[in-house]
């Protein structure tokens, strides 16, 4: 389907959603020492939920769920060379795309 550009009213409101969004992390997160206890209770919550550190991924080619920072998303990903000289890749569609995971679970983990 071929892409279809933004109506100047789609884009104001999509604009002005980002604003209110923003308004909303600065007053949730006023400062450093905020954001930061944030992500920690988050790390400490989604390690509640059975994910683990990257770097403790399979390195056999096993295709994981992983969580990259500044991501809202779960991908799929594999871990490819010869640990810690190898690296994570992200399988999106139909294509491979390098990742920095932070966290990892194995697929049949799911809840």
């Amino acid at each position: 389907m071929p892409c279809q550009p933004l109506t100047k009213a789609e884009a104001e409101a999509l604009w002005a959603l980002c604003e209110v969004q923003t308004e909303a992390r600065r007053k949730l997160m006023p400062d450093d020492r905020t954001a930061i206890n944030l992500l920690t209770d988050a790390h400490h919550r989604l390690k509640e939920l059975g994910w683990r550190e990257a770097m403790y991924c399979p390195k056999d080619g096993t295709v994981f769920e992983v969580i990259e920072a500044g991501s809202s998303g779960i991908h799929r990903c594999h871990y490819q060379g010869d640990w810690p000289n190898g690296r994570w890749w992200v399988h999106a569609d139909g294509d491979l795309c390098p990742s920095s995971p932070v966290l990892f679970r194995p697929i049949a983990d799911k809840p």
